[in-house]
């Protein structure tokens, strides 16, 4: 069977309509992904911040993405009501907010004003976010953070926390965590300021020895 020049020629352009149609709807899943993301990306969760899940597939319609980005923008501006035990509307307006600076905000001092309003709420986000707050950046805003932790009300919750500041990648952290250690009960934590107390880093080891001691005599 011959084709005629016309023929080949309506032939390729079948062929290239089906491939940019197909690439349109990559870019549509690609493009509808991003938003979601967007979305939710500065949501605190109740674990530690982490890949968002993927619950879009490639095989999905445009309409059904639509639907996807639609169900998620109400998430996001409906989120679950906070655990603090203020029941003060105010309250729970300010600390949304200061979730969200500290989540949203590329300036410094905005993360870290944003932590200082947060360490007076004893709600699990604003650990969270304290927590989250370590691995920050900027050194200003984990000190904050560490500020915050030695800080913390609940003396159990305090820590725990300080156990986690402690296993920073920052020398100068894990010093300004001994440095705020006033009780060990915990024994994680009492293991771990052993084992720092022979780091190699003198200021560390040194710090550890000291909040150790402080401990004994207590």
């Amino acid at each position: 069977m011959k084709f005629s020049k016309t023929g080949y020629f309506l032939i390729s352009v079948c062929t290239l309509l089906t491939a940019v149609a197909a690439l349109n709807h990559e870019r549509l899943f690609a493009l509808a992904n991003e938003m979601y993301t967007s979305l939710i990306g500065n949501e605190a969760s109740s674990e530690p911040p982490s890949k968002i899940q993927n619950n879009a597939n490639p095989s999905q319609t445009p309409d059904q993405i639509k639907q996807l980005l639609q169900q998620k923008a109400m998430e996001a501006m409906n989120p679950p009501p906070l655990a603090t035990d203020s029941e003060d509307p105010e309250d729970l307006k300010t600390m949304e907010e200061a979730l969200n600076d500290f989540y949203s905000s590329e300036d410094e001092q905005d993360r870290e004003s944003a932590l200082m309003i947060l360490g007076e709420y004893p709600d699990p986000k604003a650990k969270e976010a304290i927590l989250y707050a370590l691995n920050d950046p900027e050194d200003a805003v984990r000190e904050q953070a560490v500020s915050q932790i030695g800080n913390w009300e609940d003396e159990k919750e305090r820590q725990q926390m300080l156990l986690t500041a402690l296993q920073n990648d920052h020398p100068d952290i894990v010093v300004l965590a001994l440095e705020s250690v006033a009780e060990i009960d915990d024994p994680a934590l009492a293991q771990k300021i052993k084992e720092l107390s022979n780091n190699k880093n003198e200021d560390i080891s040194e710090a550890a020895k000291v909040a150790l001691d402080m401990a004994d005599s207590d």
